[in-house]
């Protein structure tokens, strides 16, 4: 647990600068840019974080949601929560090798920054358990035919427009104006899904061809037409918005909602369909590809947190906005911090000789300084990103 305060610096801070700490302008602004500086400026041991990736991680899956407060690229390491052979270690690497060897190289990991937000992309062999229940790549996949449901309309087995396999289920949205449309399968061949309910999920390639008016996403796994489990979701895989073209989308397969009572050892009804406004009619090239269950494994994602603060509470934040909230380090990295808040407030009250001595007394080139030391003693841990220069 933390010690040091927000009262704890601003005090230490004012005793640094001779008492003159209330002449800043605004002093928690400027204590907080100095936290920021230094937990940005160095990968501080007590700023590491572990947590279990949500969800499981899964074979032939390789987006998932990044810690929203991982630093950077301060990854520390991937791994299972449990039975880790001597091998399992992944390497970090830019998002575009990531991209073309994932299927190759299965110890890797890269992370994906586009238009505010972050996923981190994972490859690794994962001893999972899988249940294929259609490919969708012809209207006869699983058996049974795939017919329309709701406002879906004109089925057809797209071979040009896929992710795996070789095609995918296209079809279109009528002019009806209905709340409802996609594609059902009453008869297809028997599965055992009972394994899979209480820790597994369902993943199908949804793609969009716009997401206007476009509620959600509803799987339907049962018995009959009558009798089957349902579960909703809103959001990708990744727990991002629906976007136009192809999406990944994944089905807890938890907490479902029940219509009458499936034998879960002999599924043979599906349905993949989205909730729309009734306005939403007349487009077409809808598509679903390959219906498959999973377990996947629990990992660990150990990184370095961009959050210097917590609260009372145990809430981990970026920026402090009460006197009780704690800084998340140990002594030698409270006096870090301490030092750069009294550089950084010298700078406002325009003491010169004071920034030259905190700034040396922080880092110089003799290495003596704070920061010098302590990268002495505390090295980094984060992964260091490699790509490969030739493939040979």
């Amino acid at each position: 647990m933390p010690v040091y305060t927000y009262q704890n610096l601003y005090d230490d801070v004012n005793g640094m600068v001779h008492q003159k700490i209330a002449n800043l302008v605004t002093p928690l602004r400027t204590l907080n840019r100095a936290v920021r500086f230094v937990v940005g400026d160095i990968d501080l041991r007590s700023t590491k974080r572990r947590v279990a990736a949500a969800p499981n991680l899964f074979n032939d899956v390789y987006d998932y949601t990044c810690p929203t407060d991982m630093k950077g690229t301060a990854l520390i390491d991937i791994a299972p929560q449990v039975s880790r052979s001597e091998d399992s270690d992944v390497r970090l690497t830019s998002e575009e090798e990531f991209d073309r060897l994932k299927t190759i190289d299965l110890m890797m990991v890269a992370f994906s920054d586009r238009d505010f937000t972050r996923k981190l992309r994972i490859s690794m062999d994962i001893d999972d358990d899988e249940l294929l229940i259609s490919e969708l790549d012809s209207l006869t996949s699983g058996g049974g035919t795939w017919e329309a449901f709701g406002d879906g309309t004109n089925l057809t087995a797209d071979l040009d427009n896929f992710v795996k396999g070789n095609g995918s289920i296209n079809w279109d949205i009528s002019a009806a104006g209905g709340t409802t449309a996609g594609i059902k399968n009453a008869d297809l061949e028997s599965s055992d899904i009972s394994d899979f309910l209480s820790a597994g999920s369902a993943f199908v390639w949804a793609y969009i061809t716009s997401t206007t008016n476009l509620t959600n996403y509803i799987l339907r796994l049962g018995s009959s037409e009558t009798v089957y489990h349902s579960k909703t979701v809103t959001t990708t895989h990744e727990g991002t918005a629906f976007v136009a073209g192809w999406n990944l989308l994944r089905f807890d397969l938890q907490s479902l909602t029940d219509t009458g009572t499936p034998d879960d050892e002999d599924i043979t009804y599906a349905a993949l369909y989205m909730t729309k406004a009734a306005g939403k009619v007349s487009e077409t090239d809808y598509r679903f590809d390959w219906l498959i269950l999973k377990r996947g494994k629990i990992h660990n994602v150990l990184y370095y947190s961009k959050y210097g603060w917590q609260s009372i509470a145990g809430t981990w934040i970026e920026n402090s906005t009460a006197l009780t909230d704690l800084l998340n380090v140990d002594t030698e990295e409270y006096e870090l911090i301490a030092i750069k808040a009294a550089e950084y407030a010298a700078q406002e009250l325009s003491d010169w000789n004071d920034v030259k001595y905190f700034q040396n007394e922080y880092s110089n080139p003799q290495g003596t300084g704070k920061k010098d030391q302590y990268i002495l003693k505390w090295p980094s841990e984060a992964k260091v990103l490699i790509t490969t220069y030739y493939n040979i």
